[in-house]
């Protein structure tokens, strides 16, 4: 009986603990019956008044890590206002006609609103500024590539995830619900009226209130940037060509042209001791001036980055013309404006490639011609822009063929290409132009395991890919020496665009033309033919490259029609350098001499910035307004000029390089390798 009673006891227990729960569980669930009771009523009003608190916290939280607090009401008068007046119109037509089909599509563009908050949300807690509908483009276009971007960022963030993506289920969860069996609210008219009339009092004051705390605000472009409404700007972008995209008729009737290979033949000099030289050209992406050694002696981060530009030639003030890969490669290799909009038509296959530094050299030099890159080449399609720009052999991280080597969802082991780069370069005994295009210090900034503990902070990470990628490129170099190349080798490395870690509050690249984007390292060694330590302090640009590299091999480029110039001859002092984001709606302008011009289309105001004084662009100065609006209007026609024109049909395939199947519609293509 003893040994009974004491078993008994913890029995009992365990069963009165089960007990417990169970009546703790009942009542949560009789708790949560009766709150959603509460809140179906009025379903649409619960998920705007969600969309609006989330907008409300995530710019207090911004504000708060930038440090700019009262810079906050500014900020989120323009929500209070649009939110609310949706909510109220939504309330009044739910009201005048309480129907299950109109609560339900009340309910549904509620949740489309909020459903964009959160996605905003997540964009400002990313990358410091708020979703514009061209933002998610990438994500229609491309969305096996776009999605393990999403995975990976909510990876690297997961109390952010867990913020935003916890609620979004839970209220994911109540929209299905309502819309299965909305109820339909009893009204008390009196209440119902006092609501509406509080939250148009709530409308008007924010209205009111916008211009003077406006005046005060900063005018920065990330401070602008956040003061409107971001459900309000794509609905203004969509209706209102021009406030915020292109209209069809500025690609239906472009009038510009890119020239095929076929068009083009550069005069040479008569000096024939000078073409004797290959050329490499190593492009690194995403890598911000600042970080490099060539910025920062002290920092010894890219220290076979500072030999290389004290053995030749140092560009000092080079700037990227357009903040996305795609478009910096078609104007590093052509010597041309790619088109400055947000579009891949550089990477849709042409009929014939374009004129530019490989079809150049390979027609005229009779020069050998490949491109390497350790990224995957199904990434915006970069084997048909490869096919336009006239290289004859394409390799990317689909030729590796072991997984192991791969890092992140983009790239892979740089070093893996040393070994198909010499076999390449020892295949042949003519002259050859190689382009090696580096993805490690993409985002997610990660390295091989051999390389080094992962550093666990985003900048630290950053830092210690830029270090590796310095180690690649000294790797290559002594490669050329064992082939005996290193005095007939033109080296050059040159930065397609940098990249933000909130210098100015924001992060990324796309939207934003601050320094930490533009300013790029571009240096060269060419021996026999730059002196070494040579320092250009000019201001030069990602389209000068081609017409610089030709020129030293003995090409008169001043006669070509390039965009670009002979960054190693004369430059005119009053030459303007024109720079853009990826995006329609990113601030674009122009650099002169020492000063910046740029355009701001958020509010359509033009700043100034002196570098000579100001190299970190934190005084901008004002123009005229009659100087304001012709810089405006010339930077825009500036990007609508530069789109060109595609003479192919607007749908196909074609396969290049004999395993690359790529598809187009328009302006965008896609690449399938086929094994």
């Amino acid at each position: 009986m003893g040994i009974e009673g004491s078993q008994s006891g913890p029995k009992m227990n365990r069963v009165l603990s089960i007990r417990r729960w169970v009546a703790i569980l009942r009542l949560i669930a009789k708790c949560g019956r009766r709150l959603y009771g509460l809140l179906a009523l009025r379903a649409y009003s619960v998920i705007m008044f969600a969309a609006l608190f989330c907008t409300l916290a995530v710019k207090l939280f911004h504000s708060w890590r930038t440090g700019v607090v009262n810079e906050y009401f500014d900020w989120i008068l323009a929500d209070i206002s649009f939110l609310l007046i949706i909510e109220v119109i939504l309330a009044l037509v739910c009201f005048r006609w309480p129907r299950k089909l109109v609560i339900r599509t009340a309910t549904v563009v509620a949740a489309v609103v909020c459903t964009w908050s959160v996605m905003n949300a997540g964009l400002i807690i990313r990358k410091g500024m708020q979703i514009l509908p061209t933002s998610i483009l990438p994500l229609c276009r491309h969305p096996l590539n776009a999605f393990p971007i999403i995975g990976i960022n909510l990876v690297k963030m997961p109390a952010a995830a867990v913020i935003l993506l916890g609620p979004s289920a839970i209220a994911l969860t109540f929209f299905f619900f309502v819309m299965a069996k909305p109820p339909l609210p009893a009204y008390n008219r009196k209440r119902f009226v006092n609501r509406v009339i509080i939250s148009v009092l709530f409308v008007v004051a924010a209205v009111l209130l916008r211009g003077p705390v406006a005046g005060r605000g900063s005018e920065q472009i990330a401070s602008a940037g956040l003061r409107y409404n971001c459900q309000l700007r794509a609905l203004t972008s969509f209706l209102l060509p021009g406030s915020g995209r292109l209209a069809r008729a500025d690609f239906t009737n472009a009038k510009r042209k890119i020239p095929t290979f076929d068009q083009i033949r550069i005069a040479l000099s008569p000096e024939p001791q000078r073409v004797n030289h290959n050329v490499v050209v190593v492009v690194l992406e995403g890598v911000q001036y600042n970080y490099t050694t060539l910025a920062d002696k002290e920092t010894n981060l890219t220290p076979y980055l500072a030999s290389l530009a004290g053995q030749g030639v140092e560009f000092t003030n080079a700037r990227s013309t357009l903040t996305h890969t795609t478009k910096v490669l078609f104007a590093f290799l052509t010597g041309r404006y790619p088109s400055v909009c947000q579009d891949l038509a550089e990477a849709v296959p042409a009929v014939k490639p374009y004129a530019g530094i490989a079809t150049v050299l390979s027609s005229q030099l009779n020069f050998r011609t490949a491109f390497f890159q350790s990224a995957k080449g199904n990434f915006e399609s970069r084997p048909s822009l490869v096919h336009n720009l006239g290289f004859d052999k394409f390799w990317a991280r689909e030729d590796l063929g072991d997984p192991n080597a791969f890092i992140g969802y983009l790239g892979c082991d740089e070093f893996s290409m040393l070994k198909p780069i010499a076999e390449w370069i020892k295949s042949g005994e003519k002259p050859f132009f190689l382009t090696v295009l580096c993805s490690v210090t993409h985002d997610p900034y990660e390295v091989p395991d051999w390389f080094g503990e992962p550093a666990r902070e985003q900048v630290e990470r950053y830092r210690q890919t830029i270090s590796y990628t310095d180690k690649f490129l000294a790797a290559l170099d002594a490669e050329l020496a064992k082939l005996n190349l290193t005095d007939e080798t033109i080296l050059c490395v040159i930065g397609d665009h940098g990249e933000a870690f909130g210098e100015h509050g924001l992060h990324g690249h796309e939207r934003i033309a601050f320094e930490e984007l533009l300013h790029v390292p571009f240096c060269l060694r060419a021996p026999s033919l730059v002196e070494p330590a040579t320092r250009v302090t000019e201001p030069v640009s990602s389209i000068d490259l081609a017409p610089t590299l030709l020129a030293l091999l003995g090409f008169d480029t001043e006669a070509a029609d390039f965009d670009g110039v002979n960054a190693l001859g004369h430059i005119p002092a009053d030459r303007k350098v024109y720079f853009a984001g990826w995006l329609w709606q990113s601030p674009a302008g122009f650099v002169k001499g020492s000063h910046k011009f740029v355009y701001n289309p958020a509010n359509k105001r033009v700043f100034v910035y002196d570098l000579s004084t100001d190299p970190d662009e934190l005084a901008r100065m004002e123009l005229p307004e009659e100087q304001e609006r012709k810089i405006a209007d010339e930077v825009v026609r500036w990007r609508k000029d530069s789109i060109f024109r595609l003479d192919q049909v607007r749908t196909g395939e074609k396969v290049v390089f004999g395993r690359w199947l790529c598809d187009w519609r328009n302006r965008v293509s896609w690449a399938k390798y086929r094994k």
